[in-house]
């Protein structure tokens, strides 16, 4: 008994060790305590650094890399930098011909993880790309499954049903194919209009759906987010407008001539499992509760309804920086385990089983609200702690963390390039390497101030380039907001979960009117602290200024963690890093030329000109008779402010390219020409002497400007014309046949 329990401290002693040391920047120790070797966190983090280096490189090969992903990329190759080096220290200890040929060994691994990775993001592309949709702009009756929940959303005034159908079969309105049903296979978003729809829309059920599905426009633009890998890990083909909903019957079935799988039935009735218990906390909460309380509590509990909150609402809680709590995360995981657990010992029962229940609490949740990456993340490594703790191990955060973003990558390569897969793992990621540290540093604060401070700071760090270069400011408000309103809403999720657990036994009405008020009290002041001006619209972020802020956030990271007694090297840094985005401002809005860049629009030529130095900025729209541009505002503005310019600030002017070669802008010896060369050569006028930048709707067209001038620039557009044949989509208003355009200078 004695020897059994020395072997078991000797056991816990190293494994405690392992576990403080399982960082990137941490040294970790063999079990004999004699020679240095890797531990399992840091060969995780080796492993995933190889599967986003070959990923990326896989994409590369046909999409244009935006410098997000150039981000990203710097990161998994600064995670290998990092592994490598560590495995150097590893190997001190053994001899020189050990230590040649166990670093060999890591370098095959490692480019081993990169080509494979690579193979199988190549393999996904081409097999997305081999499949011809051919039933787009096919008007007919298509059968699917209802593969999301139905959302309500609000275009040009009218209400929409949102979901997403996979196809089983079409049939086309053709008089030659009247009696053709054929199959088909890939996904359809659907809008269809509450007002003509009869049938309710029910997750997992069989549906026929009649309309056209239009192809989708996908494009990579800076300072956007590039939605081309999550319609490919999804395989979404198309998009139908006024598509008419009706439950498909068995006689529909019989004439498709479609037979399920045992998967596919036990795929679908887990769909339509979730869609009940869905369906049904949605009508609890809409029975006790109403007006905009109603709906942030259906936000908080079951994630989406967007568009009912009301545009004005999602940007208070954008601007505080309290978007991220509408969509369900690792704090709604957190806080439902905690609930099981805690209502579990109540009742007097055991910690095992308690854990075995927040794990089935928790993959049941993932199944109600959908399996978006911060789900399936949070999902994951509350199921990785849970099991930790059941067999008595030492739970690594770090490491489960490593372990579910390898396995998220391996499963759907498109992932990485999901904006919120990079924020959702790398917050978590910042938490577990700052988290602990800053607060055992931060003395002199009151506890219910640092909490929420390093909460925020320690989960910022990491993605602060990342969000500039997808929303395009600062918000100094938001520590305010984690400090009052995060909390507030917090205990509101949490009373939202009992509440509706206890309604199924016991209607309370006094637990749902707290939560009416907590919820009154989170929108008044995050209104307040949303609309007070505290934000500093810095546009994006310069890619050499993000690559200075990670290395001397590294250096940051190592004074904080190894030399504790290096408060004057941490002080220095933190300047410094804030310095990095005073310079990255100062770079972008002090340029000697014209910058040049073009919105990418459909069915219509959209040019951003930045005067030099930020003096001035233009907006030019080929649209004729000043067409409303209301669809495309939001797209519009964004771009106008990713480059750090406020919309108010811009100078709006329509023109229409009616065939003639048109001037539109003139700064000294330069000049942007329209030319759809719809008349004849002679229109075009050049002049040797001037930098012109030709815009063109027509491939003809762009032989003869470079063979009458070869020294000026030609960009292929959208056709000419007006927005009048969009689509009634305020999120995705993309040119067909567009490839991605650098920003010029002239």
């Amino acid at each position: 008994m004695t020897e059994y329990l020395k072997r078991l401290k000797t056991k816990l002693q190293f494994s405690h060790q392992d576990s403080q040391n399982n960082g990137l920047f941490h040294d970790g120790y063999a079990v004999n305590g004699n020679s240095k070797a890797l531990t399992h966190s840091q060969w995780a983090h080796v492993i995933l650094g190889s599967i986003i280096v070959g990923t990326i490189l896989g994409y590369g090969q046909y999409y244009p890399v935006l410098n997000q992903i150039h981000y990203i990329f710097a990161m998994g190759v600064a995670i290998i930098v990092v592994g490598i080096f560590k495995a150097l220290q590893s190997f001190n200890a053994l001899q020189s011909s050990d230590r040649g040929h166990s670093l060999s060994k890591l370098i095959v691994l490692v480019f081993l993880l990169v080509g494979l990775s690579y193979y199988q993001t190549d393999l996904r592309i081409v097999n997305f790309n081999s499949y011809t949709s051919y039933y787009l702009h096919q008007e007919g009756e298509y059968l699917g499954t209802v593969v999301e929940a139905p959302e309500k959303v609000n275009l040009n005034g009218q209400e929409y049903y949102k979901y997403t159908i996979e196809i089983h079969g079409l049939h086309p309105y053709k008089d030659t194919a009247k009696n053709d049903y054929i199959k088909a296979q890939g996904r359809l978003q659907v809008y269809s209009k509450v007002s003509t729809t009869n049938y309710p829309i029910g997750l997992g059920e069989y549906a026929i759906i009649e309309g056209t599905p239009k192809p989708l426009f996908l494009i990579e633009a800076e300072g956007r987010i590039n939605l081309r890998g999550r319609y490919m890990s999804s395989n979404t083909r198309g998009r139908i407008y006024d598509g008419v909903y009706r439950s498909a019957s068995n006689k529909d079935l019989q004439m498709f001539r479609y037979e399920d799988t045992f998967l596919g039935k036990l795929y679908r009735k887990g769909l339509l499992i979730s869609g009940v218990l869905r369906e049904s906390i949605d009508k609890h909460i809409g029975h006790n509760l109403e007006g905009p309380q109603k709906v942030l509590a259906q936000a908080l509990a079951l994630g989406g309804h967007y568009s009912e909150l009301g545009e004005e609402q999602m940007k208070d809680f954008s601007y505080t920086g309290l978007i991220h709590i509408l969509s369900i995360s690792g704090s709604h995981i957190a806080l439902l385990l905690a609930l099981v657990y805690g209502l579990g010992r109540f009742i007097k029962l055991r910690k095992r089983t308690c854990l075995i229940l927040g794990i089935i609490v928790a993959c049941i949740y993932c199944g109600i609200v959908g399996g978006d990456a911060p789900v399936v993340r949070a999902t994951m490594m509350s199921i990785l702690m849970c099991m930790a703790y059941i067999k008595g191990r030492l739970y690594q955060a770090k490491q489960a963390l490593c372990i579910c973003a390898i396995l998220c990558v391996i499963y759907d390569p498109f992932s990485l390039f999901d904006v919120s897969f990079q924020l959702s793992f790398g917050a978590t990621y910042g938490l577990l390497i700052w988290g602990k540290v800053l607060y055992e540093r931060i003395q002199w604060l009151p506890r219910w101030i640092k909490t929420p401070l390093v909460l925020c700071v320690s989960a910022q760090l990491l993605i602060l380039p990342l969000q500039l270069y997808y929303f395009h400011y600062i918000s100094i408000a938001s520590l305010l907001a984690a400090c009052i309103v995060a909390p507030l809403l917090d205990i509101s999720i949490v009373l939202i979960f009992v509440s509706t657990l206890v309604n199924y036994v016991l209607p309370m009405s006094l637990m749902w009117s707290l939560v009416d008020v907590l919820l009154r009290i989170s929108l008044y002041l995050n209104h307040v602290l949303g609309r007070s001006g505290s934000l500093l619209w810095l546009g994006m972020m310069h890619p050499y200024c993000a690559y200075i802020y990670y290395v001397l956030l590294g250096l940051f990271t190592y004074f904080l963690t190894h030399r504790k007694r290096y408060t004057v090297h941490i002080v220095i840094l933190l300047s410094l890093m804030m310095l990095t985005f005073g310079t990255s401002y100062y770079v972008t809005h002090h340029h000697q030329a014209t910058l040049v860049h073009y919105i990418p629009m459909k069915q219509c030529n959209v040019l951003l000109c930045i005067e030099p130095n930020h003096e001035g900025a233009h907006l030019f729209i080929d649209a004729p008779d000043h067409i409303k541009t209301a669809p495309n505002e939001r797209l519009i503005n964004q771009a106008i402010r990713a480059y750090g310019v406020h919309p108010k600030s811009v100078n709006v002017e329509y023109f229409h390219s009616n065939g003639s070669a048109k001037v539109v802008y003139k700064n000294s010896m330069n000049q942007i020409v329209v030319y759809n060369g719809q008349s004849r050569e002679k229109n075009l006028k050049l002049n040797d002497k001037t930098k012109s930048l030709y815009i063109t709707s027509r491939s003809s067209v762009m032989a003869d400007i470079g063979r009458i001038s070869p020294t000026s620039t030609v960009l292929f557009g959208s056709p000419h014309g007006a927005l009048r044949d969009v689509d009634p989509s305020s999120e995705h208003m993309y040119i067909m046949g567009y490839s991605y355009i650098d920003d010029i200078y002239l």
